[in-house]
């Protein structure tokens, strides 16, 4: 027997009944506003962060560097989710049932989708960037904004393209579980549901950790590499300073890759427990996690500004940052911090 969304519901209503938008969530309300609140906190905090980094890059001339390129590209997807799906979630489990109809569970299924699909394939991005320029050096400057920018906007399409497929007939965009916010159907068991939904599995979370995972490595080991011959005085491809700078804008990118991966992978799991068993989890489960994915639009600009030298350096002074300009020559090219602390200090001096 074909298993569906209704059956599961239990409330009798076809997806063509105006009803069926506006049931009250079966799971404790109470709890389900608590956890509304707190999405709409992550929407503002959200619309900040993404905000101060967009911002940043378009005033800092030094932060528009090629593997920053693609920062600001999930910056730009994570300011519109944090102004759209998390609103209009928080909203409804506020009050404890979908308020925006069948038209607005489309805009935010579409939305949450592309916000999702399109950040896992600019994550790796970043880290495919910086794996080719440690694994071949020479070839850093070919690494350039342009070819960033085209590289990021193919990313982007590619998800607008899986983001579609559900509008078409593969698959479709319907309520969650908690009847407050809005995914593709996990609970239908024919073969078209089926496909699309191990397809997504494959292609927008295996596909990226994979990769992640792999440049990543690539990059560690290198580096270490490198750094082991420099010990035993062998000359590298790459010089001391620039293997230690490499080092700390590895370090950035896997703090910010595994605060993606951490909350992604719950919501994963579920996801793919939902769509490819028999068993049902709970619907409290699916919604906490659900709504904790979503919330990667707060953690991913976090991370990335704690653990970014560059960037802290540019919230110090203005003036004195768009003096260091020289001082990021190569791709992603990043200058000590204690070069970059008496440059400030000198620049802020000569203001004086």
């Amino acid at each position: 027997m074909s298993l569906n969304y209704t059956s599961i519901g239990d409330i009798g209503l076809t997806r063509d009944d105006p009803a069926f938008w506006s049931q009250p969530t079966p799971i404790d309300c109470p709890t389900v506003r608590v956890i509304g609140l707190f999405l709409c906190v992550a929407a503002l905090a959200g619309i900040v962060l993404n905000g101060s980094l967009i911002i940043s890059f378009a005033r800092h001339k030094v932060l528009r560097t090629p593997p920053n390129i693609f920062i600001i590209f999930i910056s730009a997807v994570g300011f519109f989710a944090s102004c759209t799906i998390l609103p209009l979630a928080g909203a409804s489990s506020i009050f404890c049932y979908w308020l925006f109809n069948r038209v607005g569970c489309q805009i935010e299924g579409v939305i949450a989708f592309l916000y999702g699909c399109s950040s896992c394939y600019l994550m790796c991005t970043v880290s495919l960037s910086r794996c080719y320029i440690v694994v071949r050096p020479f070839n850093a400057k070919d690494v350039t904004v342009v070819k960033c920018v085209i590289i990021s906007c193919i990313a982007v399409l590619l998800a607008l393209l899986w983001t579609i497929l559900p509008l078409v007939g593969w698959n479709e965009y319907t309520l969650e579980v908690s009847r407050t916010s809005c995914c593709t159907n996990l609970y239908d068991r024919r073969r078209l549901f089926v496909s699309f939904n191990l397809f997504i599995f494959v292609v927008v979370y295996c596909t990226p950790l994979i990769i992640l995972l792999v440049t990543n490595s690539l990059i560690y080991l290198g580096l270490k590499r490198m750094r082991d011959k420099i010990a035993h005085g062998v000359k590298t491809e790459l010089s001391q300073k620039r293997i230690d700078m490499e080092r700390r804008i590895l370090k950035s990118i896997i703090i910010t890759v595994s605060g993606f991966v951490c909350t992604w992978t719950p919501y994963a799991i579920l996801f793919f427990i939902g769509a490819f068993s028999h068993y049902t989890p709970p619907p409290m489960a699916t919604f906490v996690c659900a709504c904790f994915a979503k919330t990667s639009v707060v953690w991913i600009p976090t991370l990335y500004i704690t653990t970014s030298t560059q960037f802290r350096f540019s919230l110090v002074d203005k003036h004195a940052v768009d003096k260091l300009g020289a001082a990021s020559s190569n791709a992603g090219d990043v200058p000590n911090a204690t070069t970059v602390v008496r440059k400030v200090e000198k620049a802020n001096e000569d203001k004086e």
